[in-house]
């Protein structure tokens, strides 16, 4: 890090909110200095930086726990398939109890594969689930 750089430490997340017209957000927090900081991004560094959050958790689990055998996980609270209206894939949709979501477009052939991994899975019942119209 340059020295010209002073980090920021953050102790709490105290909100957040999507600034006019949705092109940027703002994140307020604590600092262990115990200030309030503001920091605003645009929409695509924050989409950016949630594409990046997970492996970057990832990595300090292993920095802190060399032997690789944890992982940073959520415990699922709902989940919902839809047809995307713009192609015949699907949206599979994942959140938690408390609010974290996150979507992914599935072509037929990764559909298929989950499906199947699903069902393999140790014990995992059979139903009679279709796919979406």
């Amino acid at each position: 890090m340059p020295n010209d750089i002073r980090p920021i430490e953050g102790q709490e997340l105290t909100g957040w909110s999507v600034l006019a017209g949705g092109t940027h957000v703002g994140m307020e927090f604590i600092g262990t200095d115990g200030t309030s900081h503001r920091i605003v991004l645009p929409f695509d560094v924050l989409s950016s930086l949630l594409m990046t959050l997970p492996r970057i958790l990832q990595t300090a689990l292993h920095a802190r726990f060399s032997d690789g055998t944890l992982r940073f996980v959520q415990r699922l609270g709902t989940w919902q398939i839809e047809q995307a209206e713009a192609d015949a894939g699907l949206i599979l949709r994942l959140g938690t109890r408390d609010g974290f979501e996150v979507a992914f477009a599935l072509n037929d052939r990764d559909a298929d594969a989950l499906g199947a991994a699903l069902v393999a899975a140790p014990g995992a019942e059979p139903t009679n689930m279709r796919r979406p119209n």
